[in-house]
Protein backbone atom coordinates (compact mmCIF):
# COMPACT_ATOMS: atom_id res chain seq x y z
CA UNK A 1 0.00 0.00 0.00
CA UNK A 2 1.78 3.11 -0.77
CA UNK A 3 2.04 6.11 1.65
CA UNK A 4 0.64 9.64 1.40
CA UNK A 5 4.37 10.74 1.72
CA UNK A 6 5.38 8.77 -1.58
CA UNK A 7 1.96 9.06 -3.46
CA UNK A 8 2.94 13.05 -2.93
CA UNK A 9 7.05 12.71 -4.31
CA UNK A 10 5.42 10.77 -7.24
CA UNK A 11 2.71 13.11 -8.43
CA UNK A 12 5.70 16.23 -8.09
CA UNK A 13 7.73 14.19 -9.98
CA UNK A 14 5.63 12.88 -12.84
CA UNK A 15 2.40 14.84 -13.14
CA UNK A 16 3.88 18.30 -12.29
CA UNK A 17 1.19 18.10 -9.24
CA UNK A 18 1.25 21.63 -7.31
CA UNK A 19 3.70 21.44 -4.07
CA UNK A 20 1.45 21.89 -0.60
CA UNK A 21 2.56 24.78 1.31
CA UNK A 22 2.91 28.63 0.99
CA UNK A 23 6.20 28.39 0.26
CA UNK A 24 5.92 26.19 -2.73
CA UNK A 25 3.44 28.43 -4.32
CA UNK A 26 5.47 31.44 -4.16
CA UNK A 27 8.56 29.85 -5.68
CA UNK A 28 6.45 28.45 -8.54
CA UNK A 29 4.88 31.80 -9.04
CA UNK A 30 8.72 33.55 -9.54
CA UNK A 31 9.85 31.13 -12.23
CA UNK A 32 9.73 32.61 -15.98
CA UNK A 33 6.61 31.16 -17.83
CA UNK A 34 7.31 29.20 -20.85
CA UNK A 35 4.48 31.40 -22.86
CA UNK A 36 6.56 34.70 -22.01
CA UNK A 37 8.39 34.73 -25.26
CA UNK A 38 4.61 35.71 -26.74
CA UNK A 39 3.59 38.26 -24.37
CA UNK A 40 4.01 41.87 -25.17
CA UNK A 41 7.28 43.60 -23.89
CA UNK A 42 6.74 45.36 -20.43
CA UNK A 43 5.73 49.00 -21.17
CA UNK A 44 9.12 51.53 -20.85
CA UNK A 45 8.80 53.46 -17.71
CA UNK A 46 8.66 57.19 -17.78
CA UNK A 47 11.95 57.67 -16.79
CA UNK A 48 14.28 54.65 -18.22
CA UNK A 49 17.60 54.28 -17.32
CA UNK A 50 20.56 55.58 -19.64
CA UNK A 51 21.22 53.74 -22.30
CA UNK A 52 24.63 52.35 -22.53
CA UNK A 53 26.35 52.69 -25.31
CA UNK A 54 26.78 50.26 -28.24
CA UNK A 55 30.57 49.19 -28.39
CA UNK A 56 32.12 51.13 -31.31
CA UNK A 57 35.15 48.74 -31.72
CA UNK A 58 35.85 47.38 -35.09
CA UNK A 59 32.77 46.16 -36.85
CA UNK A 60 30.40 47.61 -34.43
CA UNK A 61 26.75 48.66 -35.28
CA UNK A 62 25.53 51.61 -33.35
CA UNK A 63 21.86 50.80 -31.31
CA UNK A 64 18.85 53.17 -29.89
CA UNK A 65 18.15 53.26 -26.24
CA UNK A 66 15.55 50.26 -26.80
CA UNK A 67 18.68 48.19 -28.40
CA UNK A 68 17.12 48.47 -31.82
CA UNK A 69 20.15 48.08 -34.29
CA UNK A 70 20.63 51.36 -36.10
CA UNK A 71 21.41 50.87 -39.94
CA UNK A 72 22.39 53.95 -42.11
CA UNK A 73 20.69 54.23 -45.32
CA UNK A 74 22.81 52.90 -48.34
CA UNK A 75 24.00 55.74 -50.64
CA UNK A 76 25.17 55.30 -53.91
CA UNK A 77 28.15 53.23 -54.70
CA UNK A 78 31.74 54.95 -55.27
CA UNK A 79 32.74 56.08 -58.60
CA UNK A 80 35.21 53.51 -59.91
CA UNK A 81 38.30 54.27 -62.84
CA UNK A 82 36.99 53.62 -66.29
CA UNK A 83 38.68 50.61 -67.79
CA UNK A 84 40.93 52.41 -70.79
CA UNK A 85 42.80 48.24 -71.88
CA UNK A 86 38.48 47.11 -73.13
CA UNK A 87 35.85 47.98 -74.56
CA UNK A 88 32.92 49.55 -72.61
CA UNK A 89 29.72 47.62 -72.22
CA UNK A 90 26.38 48.83 -74.14
CA UNK A 91 24.78 51.30 -72.52
CA UNK A 92 21.36 51.23 -71.17
CA UNK A 93 20.34 54.91 -71.32
CA UNK A 94 16.88 54.98 -72.52
CA UNK A 95 14.94 57.98 -73.81
CA UNK A 96 12.90 59.30 -70.88
CA UNK A 97 16.62 59.73 -69.36
CA UNK A 98 17.30 62.34 -71.96
CA UNK A 99 16.39 65.54 -69.85
CA UNK A 100 18.31 68.49 -68.77
CA UNK A 101 20.04 71.36 -69.65
CA UNK A 102 23.12 72.65 -72.25
CA UNK A 103 25.47 75.16 -71.26
CA UNK A 104 27.62 77.42 -73.84
CA UNK A 105 30.87 78.29 -72.40
CA UNK A 106 34.48 78.71 -73.68
CA UNK A 107 38.05 78.60 -72.25
CA UNK A 108 40.18 81.98 -72.58
CA UNK A 109 43.33 83.33 -72.61
CA UNK A 110 43.63 86.34 -70.01
CA UNK A 111 47.38 87.04 -70.82
CA UNK A 112 47.29 87.62 -74.72
CA UNK A 113 49.88 90.80 -75.87
CA UNK A 114 47.97 93.24 -77.94
CA UNK A 115 49.35 93.94 -81.89
CA UNK A 116 51.83 95.94 -83.16
CA UNK A 117 50.40 99.10 -83.70
CA UNK A 118 50.78 100.65 -86.70
CA UNK A 119 48.70 102.77 -89.46
CA UNK A 120 48.00 99.81 -91.79
CA UNK A 121 46.70 97.67 -88.83
CA UNK A 122 42.88 96.62 -89.32
CA UNK A 123 41.01 96.40 -85.70
CA UNK A 124 37.30 94.89 -87.20
CA UNK A 125 39.84 91.99 -88.84
CA UNK A 126 41.24 91.50 -85.89
CA UNK A 127 38.13 91.48 -83.74
CA UNK A 128 36.70 89.09 -86.54
CA UNK A 129 39.31 87.08 -86.28
CA UNK A 130 39.41 86.46 -82.37
CA UNK A 131 35.62 85.56 -82.39
CA UNK A 132 36.44 82.79 -85.11
CA UNK A 133 39.04 81.15 -83.38
CA UNK A 134 37.08 81.58 -79.82
CA UNK A 135 37.91 78.54 -77.58
CA UNK A 136 34.06 77.26 -77.37
CA UNK A 137 32.62 74.71 -76.36
CA UNK A 138 29.00 73.03 -75.68
CA UNK A 139 27.99 70.73 -72.57
CA UNK A 140 25.13 68.87 -72.49
CA UNK A 141 24.45 67.79 -68.71
CA UNK A 142 21.85 65.23 -67.73
CA UNK A 143 19.64 64.77 -64.17
CA UNK A 144 20.74 60.73 -64.42
CA UNK A 145 24.27 61.34 -64.33
CA UNK A 146 26.18 62.37 -67.85
CA UNK A 147 27.60 64.31 -69.58
CA UNK A 148 28.66 65.13 -73.08
CA UNK A 149 31.55 67.75 -73.66
CA UNK A 150 31.94 68.76 -77.26
CA UNK A 151 34.58 70.90 -78.75
CA UNK A 152 32.55 73.30 -80.90
CA UNK A 153 35.53 75.43 -82.15
CA UNK A 154 38.27 74.14 -84.82
CA UNK A 155 41.21 75.59 -82.27
CA UNK A 156 41.54 73.27 -79.63
CA UNK A 157 44.60 70.49 -80.59
CA UNK A 158 41.68 68.01 -81.24
CA UNK A 159 39.19 68.02 -83.94
CA UNK A 160 36.32 70.27 -83.78
CA UNK A 161 33.25 68.43 -82.84
CA UNK A 162 35.01 65.87 -81.06
CA UNK A 163 33.56 64.86 -77.57
CA UNK A 164 34.44 63.71 -73.95
CA UNK A 165 31.72 62.02 -72.25
CA UNK A 166 31.35 61.25 -68.42
CA UNK A 167 28.86 59.60 -66.10
CA UNK A 168 28.76 59.53 -62.55
CA UNK A 169 29.79 56.16 -61.63
CA UNK A 170 33.13 56.39 -62.95
CA UNK A 171 36.32 58.66 -62.63
CA UNK A 172 37.86 59.65 -66.37
CA UNK A 173 36.28 60.16 -69.74
CA UNK A 174 35.25 58.76 -73.06
CA UNK A 175 36.90 60.69 -75.65
CA UNK A 176 34.55 60.10 -79.07
CA UNK A 177 35.33 60.92 -82.66
CA UNK A 178 33.51 63.88 -84.78
CA UNK A 179 31.41 61.17 -86.89
CA UNK A 180 30.97 59.16 -83.23
CA UNK A 181 32.01 55.80 -84.90
CA UNK A 182 34.93 55.41 -82.41
CA UNK A 183 35.94 56.16 -78.76
CA UNK A 184 38.82 55.83 -76.20
CA UNK A 185 38.60 55.66 -72.60
CA UNK A 186 40.70 58.30 -71.00
CA UNK A 187 42.13 57.92 -67.12
CA UNK A 188 41.53 60.59 -65.01
CA UNK A 189 44.73 62.84 -64.73
CA UNK A 190 44.77 63.06 -68.82
CA UNK A 191 43.08 65.73 -70.15
CA UNK A 192 46.41 68.10 -69.52
CA UNK A 193 48.57 66.49 -71.54
CA UNK A 194 45.88 65.72 -74.11
CA UNK A 195 45.36 69.75 -74.77
CA UNK A 196 49.03 70.95 -73.85
CA UNK A 197 50.94 67.67 -75.61
CA UNK A 198 48.35 66.26 -78.16
CA UNK A 199 49.19 62.77 -75.70
CA UNK A 200 46.81 60.32 -73.70
CA UNK A 201 49.32 59.99 -70.62
CA UNK A 202 47.71 59.89 -67.38
CA UNK A 203 49.85 62.71 -64.45
CA UNK A 204 49.78 61.13 -61.14
CA UNK A 205 47.10 62.33 -59.11
CA UNK A 206 47.00 64.25 -55.94
CA UNK A 207 44.30 64.44 -53.34
CA UNK A 208 43.47 68.21 -51.90
CA UNK A 209 41.09 69.90 -49.98
CA UNK A 210 39.05 73.07 -51.17
CA UNK A 211 38.95 76.31 -49.38
CA UNK A 212 35.33 78.24 -49.54
CA UNK A 213 35.68 82.03 -50.23
CA UNK A 214 32.04 83.52 -50.27
CA UNK A 215 29.21 83.79 -52.16
CA UNK A 216 28.13 85.53 -55.66
CA UNK A 217 26.06 85.65 -58.56
CA UNK A 218 26.30 84.83 -62.12
CA UNK A 219 23.65 84.28 -64.84
CA UNK A 220 21.20 84.89 -62.35
CA UNK A 221 22.09 82.07 -59.80
CA UNK A 222 24.06 82.74 -56.80
CA UNK A 223 27.31 81.02 -56.46
CA UNK A 224 29.66 79.49 -53.72
CA UNK A 225 33.36 79.87 -54.48
CA UNK A 226 36.11 77.66 -53.85
CA UNK A 227 39.74 78.04 -53.56
CA UNK A 228 41.89 74.67 -54.63
CA UNK A 229 45.72 74.78 -54.34
CA UNK A 230 47.44 71.47 -56.12
CA UNK A 231 50.75 70.72 -57.31
CA UNK A 232 49.94 71.06 -60.68
CA UNK A 233 48.21 74.73 -60.49
CA UNK A 234 45.61 76.80 -58.08
CA UNK A 235 42.00 76.86 -59.47
CA UNK A 236 39.29 79.44 -58.35
CA UNK A 237 35.76 77.96 -58.93
CA UNK A 238 32.41 79.32 -58.88
CA UNK A 239 29.48 77.28 -59.11
CA UNK A 240 25.58 77.34 -58.89
CA UNK A 241 22.40 75.14 -57.98
CA UNK A 242 21.07 74.78 -61.41
CA UNK A 243 17.43 73.39 -60.70
CA UNK A 244 16.39 69.74 -61.72
CA UNK A 245 19.95 68.73 -62.41
CA UNK A 246 20.76 66.39 -59.84
CA UNK A 247 24.93 65.72 -59.39
CA UNK A 248 25.63 65.40 -63.25
CA UNK A 249 27.40 69.08 -62.43
CA UNK A 250 29.76 67.36 -60.48
CA UNK A 251 30.94 65.75 -63.76
CA UNK A 252 31.62 68.87 -64.83
CA UNK A 253 34.25 70.18 -62.10
CA UNK A 254 35.93 66.67 -62.22
CA UNK A 255 36.79 67.56 -65.75
CA UNK A 256 38.01 71.22 -65.00
CA UNK A 257 39.76 69.78 -61.78
CA UNK A 258 41.60 67.01 -63.89
CA UNK A 259 43.32 69.71 -65.45
CA UNK A 260 45.83 70.22 -62.68
CA UNK A 261 45.58 66.51 -61.99
CA UNK A 262 43.18 66.67 -59.09
CA UNK A 263 42.12 63.18 -58.13
CA UNK A 264 38.16 63.02 -57.96
CA UNK A 265 38.07 60.80 -55.00
CA UNK A 266 38.89 64.22 -53.31
CA UNK A 267 35.29 64.82 -53.48
CA UNK A 268 35.48 68.56 -54.22
CA UNK A 269 32.81 67.76 -56.83
CA UNK A 270 30.66 66.58 -54.78
CA UNK A 271 28.20 69.40 -54.17
CA UNK A 272 25.68 69.23 -56.18
CA UNK A 273 26.62 72.49 -58.16
CA UNK A 274 27.46 73.17 -61.61
CA UNK A 275 30.74 75.18 -62.29
CA UNK A 276 29.84 78.44 -64.02
CA UNK A 277 33.15 80.07 -63.87
CA UNK A 278 37.33 79.04 -63.19
CA UNK A 279 40.33 80.41 -63.08
CA UNK A 280 43.23 78.23 -63.31
CA UNK A 281 46.89 79.53 -62.53
CA UNK A 282 50.23 77.93 -62.59
CA UNK A 283 53.18 78.04 -60.46
CA UNK A 284 55.58 79.69 -63.20
CA UNK A 285 53.05 82.11 -64.38
CA UNK A 286 50.13 82.34 -66.40
CA UNK A 287 46.40 81.39 -66.59
CA UNK A 288 43.15 80.07 -68.45
CA UNK A 289 39.64 80.75 -67.93
CA UNK A 290 36.69 79.23 -67.98
CA UNK A 291 33.47 81.07 -67.96
CA UNK A 292 29.60 79.59 -69.13
CA UNK A 293 27.93 82.31 -70.81
CA UNK A 294 24.21 80.79 -71.17
CA UNK A 295 22.23 77.94 -69.88
CA UNK A 296 19.53 76.29 -72.21
CA UNK A 297 16.78 74.08 -70.35
CA UNK A 298 16.25 70.86 -72.76
CA UNK A 299 13.12 69.36 -72.09
CA UNK A 300 14.59 66.54 -74.93
CA UNK A 301 18.42 66.58 -74.90
CA UNK A 302 19.44 64.08 -77.94
CA UNK A 303 19.96 61.00 -75.53
CA UNK A 304 21.37 59.01 -78.11
CA UNK A 305 24.84 61.36 -77.97
CA UNK A 306 24.94 60.27 -74.09
CA UNK A 307 25.56 57.04 -74.69
CA UNK A 308 28.53 55.77 -72.76
CA UNK A 309 30.23 54.27 -74.96
CA UNK A 310 28.06 55.46 -78.36
CA UNK A 311 25.89 53.26 -79.86
CA UNK A 312 27.67 50.97 -82.55
CA UNK A 313 31.67 52.66 -82.38
CA UNK A 314 34.44 50.90 -82.53
CA UNK A 315 36.78 50.90 -79.51
CA UNK A 316 40.19 52.39 -80.24
CA UNK A 317 42.74 51.23 -77.60
CA UNK A 318 45.67 54.08 -77.12
CA UNK A 319 44.46 55.96 -80.60
CA UNK A 320 43.34 59.64 -81.12
CA UNK A 321 41.29 60.93 -83.44
CA UNK A 322 43.28 61.92 -86.43
CA UNK A 323 43.47 65.42 -87.07
CA UNK A 324 44.09 67.91 -90.13
CA UNK A 325 46.74 70.58 -89.50
CA UNK A 326 46.57 73.11 -86.63
CA UNK A 327 45.64 75.70 -89.17
CA UNK A 328 42.75 78.10 -87.43
CA UNK A 329 42.46 81.18 -90.39
CA UNK A 330 41.73 81.23 -93.99
CA UNK A 331 44.97 83.21 -96.15
CA UNK A 332 41.98 85.77 -96.56
CA UNK A 333 41.37 86.23 -92.84
CA UNK A 334 44.83 86.44 -92.88
CA UNK A 335 45.96 88.79 -95.16
CA UNK A 336 42.85 91.24 -93.53
CA UNK A 337 45.02 91.64 -90.74
CA UNK A 338 46.68 94.82 -91.91
CA UNK A 339 45.18 96.75 -95.16
CA UNK A 340 48.12 97.60 -97.14
CA UNK A 341 51.61 95.84 -97.42
CA UNK A 342 54.29 97.29 -96.27
CA UNK A 343 57.85 96.50 -97.04
CA UNK A 344 60.49 97.70 -94.68
CA UNK A 345 63.73 95.42 -95.03
CA UNK A 346 64.80 92.62 -96.95
CA UNK A 347 63.73 89.41 -95.66
CA UNK A 348 66.07 86.75 -94.07
CA UNK A 349 67.65 84.01 -96.14
CA UNK A 350 66.07 81.68 -94.04
CA UNK A 351 62.14 83.53 -94.30
CA UNK A 352 60.10 82.23 -97.00
CA UNK A 353 58.56 83.61 -99.81
CA UNK A 354 55.78 84.81 -98.33
CA UNK A 355 53.44 84.74 -95.06
CA UNK A 356 55.17 83.16 -91.41
CA UNK A 357 57.39 80.43 -91.39
CA UNK A 358 56.86 78.83 -87.85
CA UNK A 359 58.70 76.18 -86.23
CA UNK A 360 58.26 74.27 -82.98
CA UNK A 361 61.14 73.23 -81.01
CA UNK A 362 59.66 72.13 -77.95
CA UNK A 363 58.37 68.99 -76.56
CA UNK A 364 54.73 70.10 -76.26
CA UNK A 365 52.14 71.78 -78.48
CA UNK A 366 52.48 75.61 -79.53
CA UNK A 367 50.02 78.20 -80.71
CA UNK A 368 51.29 80.77 -82.87
CA UNK A 369 50.05 84.28 -82.30
CA UNK A 370 49.91 87.19 -85.05
CA UNK A 371 48.74 90.48 -82.98
CA UNK A 372 47.50 88.75 -80.44
CA UNK A 373 45.09 86.12 -82.55
CA UNK A 374 45.94 82.90 -82.50
CA UNK A 375 46.66 81.80 -86.03
CA UNK A 376 47.75 78.35 -85.74
CA UNK A 377 49.22 75.49 -83.33
CA UNK A 378 52.02 73.16 -84.28
CA UNK A 379 52.87 69.50 -82.93
CA UNK A 380 56.21 69.50 -81.18
CA UNK A 381 59.52 69.54 -83.42
CA UNK A 382 56.92 70.88 -86.76
CA UNK A 383 56.57 73.46 -88.14
CA UNK A 384 54.02 75.14 -89.93
CA UNK A 385 53.93 77.59 -92.66
CA UNK A 386 50.67 80.33 -93.04
CA UNK A 387 50.63 81.94 -95.87
CA UNK A 388 48.20 85.46 -96.24
CA UNK A 389 50.01 87.82 -94.08
CA UNK A 390 50.76 91.03 -96.21
CA UNK A 391 54.16 91.86 -95.45
CA UNK A 392 54.49 94.77 -92.86
CA UNK A 393 55.41 94.40 -89.05
CA UNK A 394 53.36 92.35 -86.85
CA UNK A 395 53.59 90.73 -83.38
CA UNK A 396 54.17 87.77 -83.00
CA UNK A 397 53.78 85.22 -80.16
CA UNK A 398 54.06 81.70 -78.90
CA UNK A 399 52.23 79.98 -76.00
CA UNK A 400 50.87 76.39 -75.15
CA UNK A 401 46.71 75.68 -74.34
CA UNK A 402 46.79 76.00 -71.04
CA UNK A 403 49.07 79.25 -70.66
CA UNK A 404 51.50 77.64 -68.62
CA UNK A 405 54.37 78.13 -71.32
CA UNK A 406 54.37 81.88 -73.22
CA UNK A 407 57.11 83.47 -75.02
CA UNK A 408 57.16 87.19 -74.73
CA UNK A 409 55.96 89.00 -78.04
CA UNK A 410 58.64 90.13 -80.84
CA UNK A 411 57.85 92.57 -83.59
CA UNK A 412 58.82 90.71 -86.64
CA UNK A 413 58.80 91.71 -90.30
CA UNK A 414 56.71 89.25 -92.41
CA UNK A 415 57.77 87.57 -94.00
CA UNK A 416 60.26 85.75 -91.66
CA UNK A 417 61.00 82.36 -89.77
CA UNK A 418 60.38 82.17 -86.54
CA UNK A 419 60.97 79.34 -84.15
CA UNK A 420 60.14 78.71 -80.91
CA UNK A 421 61.90 76.20 -78.36
CA UNK A 422 65.84 74.99 -78.66
CA UNK A 423 66.76 71.81 -80.15
CA UNK A 424 65.98 68.58 -78.66
CA UNK A 425 68.40 66.75 -76.30
CA UNK A 426 70.48 64.71 -77.47
CA UNK A 427 72.44 63.80 -74.58
CA UNK A 428 75.84 63.70 -73.39
CA UNK A 429 78.51 63.55 -76.02
CA UNK A 430 80.18 59.53 -76.55
CA UNK A 431 83.30 59.19 -75.01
Amino acid sequence: MITRAAFVSACLLVSGCPSQGASGSQENQNQPSPNASILPAPLLSADPAPAVKADAGRGGIPADSAGRLIVPEAGPPEPTAFRDDAALPRDTLTIKDGTGVTLEAAFKWLDVPGPNATPELSNDALKKAREKTALRVSVDLAPIGRMRFAFASPSFPVPQNAELRAQSEHHGHVLVWPDGNAYRVLRAGTLRALLSEGRADALPLTQVKAERRGKGQLLGLETSKLEIAAPMGDVSLESGNVPNLGRAGDLLCRLILDLVAVDPASKICDDGLTPLKAELRWPKGGKLAFEVSAIARKAELPFGQLFIPPAGATFRSGELPPQAAGVLLTRDDLGAFHTKAVTTEPADKAAPGEGLLAVNKSDSIRYVLIDGVAVAWIRPQSEQLLIGPLPGRYSVSFRDFLGSTIEPPQVVALPARVTVGGPPDAGAPPK
